[in-house]
């Protein structure tokens, strides 16, 4: 549980004290999804538990391809400590138990009650389960876990009040999970034009320090009316392996250079940038293929020079 600081409340709240009485036990998240008609766990180390990239532990799982199923336990071994005067609530009252579901780059935020804590000696579970169907979240989604005052028969003056206060000084737990990756997933579409090229280039952002590294302001769209789409998309043999992989050097290209040169983005910007934003990627490029951005041309030469081999993949028969 997370500590508070310098806060006042005017009514009791679940904090240290009573979640070292209650016995608060939190389970690791579980992230799953269905692959092939089978649910796969992804497995994650404890460095990452509550800040998951999740295609840096499984590089075949895709917000466009596949659900995301996140479960979260919560056990409380003494739930009567968190009753009476010296609790946040009177007997006879329920607790409830709740999430803050939230994502800007998603566009949604909502609650979702899943528990409730009744006065008693035996150990409660509270479990919470929330299936993401496919292509239905993009770059960061949190998950801010709570307790309320779910009904209320039996008023106190030091507890809270109305039916919806928070009861928690702070949050139970802060879950963030990163569905594009850091930088790692390119935006791609596909468009219809017989008479079109193979692949564009499309840039449809405002602020790339704020603006997120997504389909909607970034897009690299493949044209599927075009004879070569099939190859392309297949990427079977090494002839189609190195044109996609000519595409996306050109598409990255295009992109550090309209951030860093033309809009003149550098490493004072970088406090400003949000996780998921359209720097934060171009940076993380920068970085990890040591690219030279001194000019339109070292861009061009460093993408080619580092980062061709990674995207070929391999070897592969023609």
């Amino acid at each position: 549980m997370i500590q508070s600081t310098n806060q006042v409340s005017l009514y009791k709240k679940f904090d240290i004290k009573l979640s070292e009485l209650s016995g608060l036990e939190i389970s690791n998240p579980i992230i799953s999804y269905e692959n092939t008609e089978s649910e796969k766990i992804i497995e994650i180390n404890s460095d990452a538990l509550y800040d998951i990239n999740v295609n840096e532990f499984d590089t075949d799982w895709a917000p466009s391809d596949f659900n995301l199923k996140i479960t979260q336990k919560f056990g409380i071994k003494n739930p009567s400590f968190l009753f009476g005067k010296n609790g946040i609530t009177m007997p006879g009252n329920e607790i409830g138990v709740a999430v803050h579901l939230h994502s800007k780059s998603s566009s949604f935020q909502k609650n979702i009650p899943f528990g409730v804590i009744r006065d008693g000696n035996e150990a409660v579970e509270l479990i919470f389960e929330h299936n993401f169907p496919k292509s239905s979240i993009k770059g960061r989604v949190s998950l801010d876990f709570y307790l309320f005052l779910k009904s209320s028969v039996n008023p106190h003056p030091f507890h809270a009040s109305k039916v919806g206060m928070r009861l928690s000084k702070e949050d139970l737990l802060n879950l963030t999970i990163l569905v594009d990756g850091e930088g790692s997933i390119f935006p791609i579409s596909e468009f219809k034009d017989p008479n079109g090229p193979l692949w564009k280039l499309e840039k449809n952002w405002v602020e790339p320090s704020i603006d997120s590294f997504d389909v909607s302001n970034i897009n690299l769209c493949l044209n599927i009316s075009h004879p070569l789409f099939g190859q392309v998309k297949a990427s079977k043999t090494k002839v189609a392996k190195a044109m996609m992989s000519d595409i996306m050097i050109q598409a990255m290209a295009l992109i550090i250079q309209q951030v860093i040169i033309i809009e003149k983005y550098d490493d004072e910007h970088d406090d400003l940038a949000t996780p998921d934003s359209i720097l934060t990627a171009v940076r993380y490029w920068i970085s990890t293929f040591e690219i030279d951005t001194s000019s339109l041309f070292s861009i061009m030469n460093s993408l080619r020079g580092n980062l061709e081999n990674n995207l070929n993949g391999g070897d592969s028969n023609d």
